[in-house]
């Protein structure tokens, strides 16, 4: 047995099925042992996209995601949607070929300190040193991953080590897979409870790890149990997301905040008191630093902060059923969520919110899993269409990884159909990734808003410096989509018209093959109040 070999088994003796990768000189020996067991090798157009895949299929499964590209370019290729996924929380472990161990010193081909790269962009990141060690890593960077709050984590693989025969070696036991055990004190419940019974207003917030898409029932368990509204924000658009209606006021309003692994940060105007009055704050977090941050930021309002991993907190405060939240209160909290912003007139102009309302209304058995990019299309979606199965671009506001998360949540999920919107700056970083979609016979609608601009930057130009000065962020209507779909032999449409949207639309769903809509439209500026 070569180390590639346990990688392998280590993978799939926890039932990983799945791994997006980039081939290259120093892993080919993973994609030799893969022959030999059963495990799915998506090969990707692009080593950023194979990260863009997995996290899709971790966030839409709840599984561990797993990326594998080679050394040097393949790794920096890879690194660009890592700092996304610290933000998405997403639990996924990126593998990365190596120059050899044996040949340190002697600068071989590729050689370069990934670990000092790396660092900052994930939760660990280390160099394998024992081949016969690696299953124990893959096991450690597994547990990690889902530790506390999730992310990635990153190990590099140097080559010569991966092609090193081993022997026969045990498999790690469940155990070491396993999330590390950050359990919630029964000492913090006291103070904790304590200020919501002082509480007239009390407001939950949790991070994207606890929003219903990952963690279904989770927050409604809890509300189901003490009647205080809890509301779990991804958007990066913070007080202004147009999936969270007034927001703003909702949090204006509220005297008591318990924060659940939710920082103290720009997504809530890092707490200023004239935004968020609130004279009581209490932090559960998973890190020390964040309870640090919330004491120095909030100046005496944190009134308790401890440490636990964020499940067991909402299942410790389940347990508090004495606890009983104002009725009205609760009601007007959503209430205000569920508003939304009156719509600017247009016109006849098919619009973004017309393409949403088609979407939401179309007659389906199930919904499909939406995948959102971001900008101002992608807030048109989001305060539109139901998020209980959606992934979105997360609270770093990246755009462009729509087309590969999309084919990594089919991978996740072959019985249902995917959805993907993005507008036609988003679609441009990986629509290569397209002949992936349709080289694997996946059943994905990818709509393309194209309003012929870089939506937000444009709003942002407007606004700040006058109509007269939007220059540079613009596009045009030369690039054909749905003839480049075409090309990568998916299936392309283009659409202007509402009905011919809806027909369009309606056949995607039911065909067997990846299909593009490429749908003009008039730009507009995302919702907001």
């Amino acid at each position: 047995m070569r180390a590639a070999d346990l990688l392998i088994s280590s993978l799939t003796s926890h039932n990983i099925d799945t791994i997006f990768s980039l081939s290259g000189n120093q892993i080919m020996s993973v994609y030799d042992a893969a022959l030999d067991h059963n495990i799915n090798l998506v090969h990707t157009r692009h080593e950023a996209a194979a990260v863009y895949m997995a996290d899709g299929y971790a966030r839409s499964s709840g599984k561990t995601g797993i990326a594998l590209v080679t050394a040097a370019p393949g790794f920096t290729n890879a690194l660009g949607p890592l700092f996304a996924l610290q933000a998405t929380e997403t639990p996924m472990v990126l593998l990365s070929g190596d120059s050899p161990r044996s040949k340190d010193s002697l600068m071989p081909f590729q050689q370069l300190d990934q670990t000092s790269i790396a660092q900052g962009l994930v939760k660990e990141s280390w160099r394998l040193a024992q081949a016969d060690r690696l299953a124990d890593d893959i096991a450690g960077a597994i547990s990690i991953a889902h530790s506390g709050r999730p992310g990635p984590v990153h190990i590099a693989l140097p080559q010569d080590l991966l092609e090193t025969k081993i022997g026969d070696r045990a498999l790690p036991n469940e155990d070491q897979y396993a999330a590390e055990p950050m359990p919630f004190s029964n000492a913090d419940l006291p103070s904790i409870t304590n200020v919501l019974e002082q509480a007239e207003r009390p407001l939950i917030l949790t991070g994207p790890s606890l929003h219903p898409s990952r963690a279904p029932g989770v927050i409604d368990g809890l509300m189901a149990s003490i009647n205080i509204p809890v509301i779990s924000m991804q958007s990066p658009r913070g007080l202004n997301d147009p999936a969270l209606g007034r927001i703003k006021e909702v949090l204006g309003k509220a005297d008591c905040i318990i924060m659940i692994d939710k920082d103290i940060d720009f997504t809530i105007a890092s707490g200023h008191v004239d935004i968020i009055p609130a004279e009581s704050f209490v932090l559960i977090a998973s890190n020390a630093e964040s309870i640090a941050h919330a004491s120095s930021v909030l100046s005496g309002r944190l009134k308790w902060g401890c440490m636990a991993d964020p499940k067991t907190a909402i299942e410790a405060l389940k347990q508090q059923t004495h606890i009983k939240g104002n009725a009205k209160w609760f009601k007007s909290v959503f209430d205000m969520i569920a508003k939304r912003p009156d719509l600017p007139s247009q016109g006849s102009d098919l619009v973004a919110y017309d393409v949403m309302q088609a979407i939401s209304q179309e007659d389906q058995n199930e919904m499909p899993i939406f995948v959102i990019d971001g900008g101002e299309v992608g807030q048109w979606a989001q305060s539109v269409l139901p998020l209980e199965r959606a992934v979105t671009n997360g609270i770093s506001g990246a755009i462009g990884g729509a087309i590969p998360q999309a084919i990594g949540a089919a991978i996740a999920n072959p019985q249902k159909r995917v959805v993907a919107i993005m507008g036609d700056g988003a679609s441009g970083f990986y629509f290569s990734e397209i002949e992936t979609a349709r080289r694997l016979g996946l059943k994905i609608t990818f709509i393309i808003v194209n309003d012929l601009r870089w939506g937000a930057e444009v709003v942002i130009q407007e606004n700040l410096y006058g109509s007269e000065r939007s220059k540079g962020c613009y596009l045009d209507d030369k690039t054909r989509y749905d003839r480049i779909a075409a090309g990568f032999g998916a299936k392309g449409v283009l659409v202007d018209t509402l009905d011919d949207f809806k027909s369009a639309y309606t056949a995607s769903l039911k065909s067997r093959k990846p299909t593009v809509i490429n749908t003009m439209i008039k730009g507009l500026p995302a919702p907001s109040f």
